[in-house]
């Protein structure tokens, strides 16, 4: 009797391990399924993207451009040698894109912080060089005002027909040019380089200088208070030629226009010019510009142009001696 009833105790101890650890089987299932329980999946890991954005601790250049910032009346721009369009707000220029100012106009560029260079009415200049050290425009004819902020980036103004060139790194400063390779520079503020033909001189607050075709500058001497302009004698009020010569003295340096001739005056501020000249009336006139910016014009007596020969009256009886 014991030994039976150890043996049920026995059974039934087995069967209840047995439970324990199937306690996860369905029983009644003819082929009886396993859930198999599973840890959740953790999140994907986090990450995030370098910045890009160019800073200067990293070393990354920023772009340098110049832009239009001001307008006034008819401004030209021109893209490398392609045709000319009116210039807009904003607008921005690369090296070897041009502006025009015309009769009446006036614009002012903007070539990079601290730098903006504007252009007198019936003046060109063309965009040369853009970088963070050298800002570079090259006056192809007329005139200009540039400042430049110290400690920014330099500014150099070259001109037409010349090796010459002024640079400021901090200052205001004019240049006037005929594009011929004659020009003056003349500072406001601040002191301005000018350089040609291998030589060097620097020019102060209220000095000027002047560069001849192919010369080295003049030593500076003290800008004139105040652009005059003295023209000489005139020629005969009517005429049969198709010139007439406008002389005079003004600014050293400065550029003289009658009508669409130009020329600039020596160091001595004389000059002389062949103008063309219409038949009938001429009304002309003579502008005057100096390296500050000093404005000055006279107009001249109308010049009247006849070219028709007058008719000769002569009555001749041939087979008679005279």
């Amino acid at each position: 009797m014991k030994g039976a009833v150890a043996a049920v105790l026995l059974l039934a101890g087995i069967l209840i391990g047995v439970g324990v650890a199937f306690s996860d089987v369905i029983v009644g299932d003819p082929q009886p399924t396993v859930v198999v329980r599973e840890p959740p999946p953790r999140p994907p890991p986090t990450t995030t993207p370098p910045d890009t954005t160019p800073t200067a601790d990293a070393g990354v250049a920023v772009p340098v451009t110049a832009q239009v910032v001001a307008v006034r009346g008819k401004v030209l721009v021109r893209r490398g040698e392609g045709e000319w369009a009116d210039a807009v707000l904003n607008a921005t220029l690369g090296p070897d894109d041009a502006l025009r100012a015309g009769r009446n106009a006036e614009a002012t560029l903007r070539l990079g912080d601290g730098v903006e260079v504007r252009l007198s009415p019936r003046s060109d200049l063309s965009v040369r060089e853009l970088s963070e050290a050298v800002s570079k425009v090259r006056l192809d004819e007329g005139h200009v005002t540039a400042t430049v902020t110290a400690g920014g980036r330099a500014l150099r103004v070259a001109a037409r027909g010349s090796d010459a060139e002024a640079e400021s790194k901090g200052g205001t400063f004019g240049v006037v040019t005929d594009g011929r390779g004659t020009l003056a520079v003349a500072a406001t503020t601040g002191t301005v380089r000018v350089s040609a033909a291998g030589a060097a001189v620097d020019v102060n607050a209220g000095e000027a200088t002047t560069v001849s075709a192919g010369a080295t500058p003049a030593a500076p001497t003290a800008s004139p208070s105040s652009l005059f302009l003295k023209l000489g004698a005139l020629g005969a009020p009517q005429t049969n030629q198709t010139t007439t010569v406008v002389s005079g003295t003004t600014a050293p340096g400065a550029l003289v226009r009658v009508g669409d001739s130009v020329v600039t005056s020596d160091a001595s501020g004389r000059f002389s010019m062949k103008v063309p000249l219409r038949d009938g009336r001429n009304e002309l006139s003579v502008d005057v510009i100096d390296a500050n910016g000093r404005r000055e014009d006279k107009r001249l007596p109308p010049v009247m142009v006849d070219r028709v020969k007058p008719p000769i009256d002569a009555n001749v009886q041939w087979g008679r001696p005279n």
